[in-house]
């Protein structure tokens, strides 16, 4: 087994139920890797600027996929963009505002490369939850008017988290169906759907990564614990489901960890591994 590329999800996966991790062993392991000349890759559905945030100590040095594959970046240098069409954008928003009232919905985010624009009137408990996943935050008066134009980004993902209370595969089919064909929608995890681009996920992060450093399919290990992770785990060999992942999810990759993400099972299995 060559290993040059090592790819991970953040939460559910890399983090723990804290939203935390144990950054001393992580840096030991880093140092191990940096000596075996393997890349680390942070993928995940939520914001770059959270990403950069959570691993500070060497944010220059990693490559992270964020908003499902929507944004590339080496440490600060972006490498990719896949942006959403305003036709595409204003279409959307308006089937999503006639089609779920607000009691479905309790989170509504539109991601950029630059920031993640949420309501400007959003209850303090939503946002306190909002800034887990996204550091940089601006409140907009006109969500449902949005356009790249009118905050000068460029938008990448529309995101929507669904009450408690609502049936959640249900609503989910809806959303995906009352898409224009050009996006589509990606689970998350906690109820939370992501729609972007067509065709534009995780695995397309990684193989704008695998140009740059020439790295093949099977000298790749990948670790995720949902729906927008399985790709990337059924493209390698290599491919490893969390053990805290559901059971249908876990029977669908080629390997499972050793440990939970409470008990750092993704450090823990590539350390076995090394």
């Amino acid at each position: 087994m060559t290993i040059k590329m090592i790819v991970v999800d953040m939460d559910g996966t890399f983090l723990n139920e804290q939203n935390t991790y144990d950054q001393a062993r992580f840096m030991a392991l880093y140092a191990r890797l940096q000596k075996a000349r393997i890349r680390f890759v942070v993928a995940s559905g939520s914001q770059y600027q959270r990403l950069q945030n959570q691993f500070a100590a060497v944010k220059d040095e990693l490559d992270f996929i964020s908003q499902n594959g929507a944004l590339v970046h080496h440490g600060h240098e972006l490498l990719q963009v896949s942006a959403l069409n305003d036709d595409d954008l204003q279409q959307t928003l308006q089937l999503i505002q006639q089609d779920f009232p607000t009691n479905m919905i309790v989170q509504r985010t539109i991601s950029g490369v630059r920031k993640t624009y949420i309501e400007r009137q959003v209850p303090a408990a939503t946002l306190t939850t909002i800034q887990r996943y996204y550091h940089a935050l601006e409140p907009v008066d006109d969500f449902f008017h949005l356009s790249a134009t009118k905050i000068d980004d460029q938008i990448t993902k529309i995101g929507l988290t669904f009450a408690p209370q609502v049936n959640f595969p249900a609503a989910v089919q809806h959303l995906r169906a009352m898409l224009p064909p050009t996006l589509m929608s990606q689970n998350s995890g906690f109820n939370t759907e992501l729609i972007g681009n067509t065709g534009i996920d995780k695995v397309t992060g990684i193989s704008e990564l695998q140009a740059r450093y020439n790295i093949a399919a099977d000298e790749i290990m990948t670790f995720g614990d949902n729906e927008n992770d399985l790709a990337m785990l059924q493209m390698t060999p290599y491919g490893f489901a969390m053990k805290n992942a559901a059971a249908a999810f876990r029977q669908q990759a080629p390997q499972i960890t050793i440990a939970d993400n409470d008990h750092a099972g993704v450090l823990a299995t590539i350390e076995s591994l090394l």
